[in-house]
């Protein structure tokens, strides 16, 4: 680096940078967490309505 603004500015360059990698890995695994959720509830629904519909067939 030439002179030491151009080192505060490469900085903080790069720390922004991890910053947004970082919030964008976590919104990521926030998502795919709520998939999860979804699908459970999903597969839950299903297993009631099967449910019901034995029960009803007796």
């Amino acid at each position: 680096m030439e002179t030491f603004a151009e080192s505060v500015k490469l900085m903080l360059f790069v720390y922004a940078l991890a910053a947004a990698v970082s919030l964008a890995v976590a919104w990521a695994i926030k998502l795919l967490f709520a998939g999860f959720q979804w699908q459970k509830a999903r597969v839950a629904a299903r297993a009631a309505a099967a449910a019901g519909e034995t029960a009803e067939a007796e």
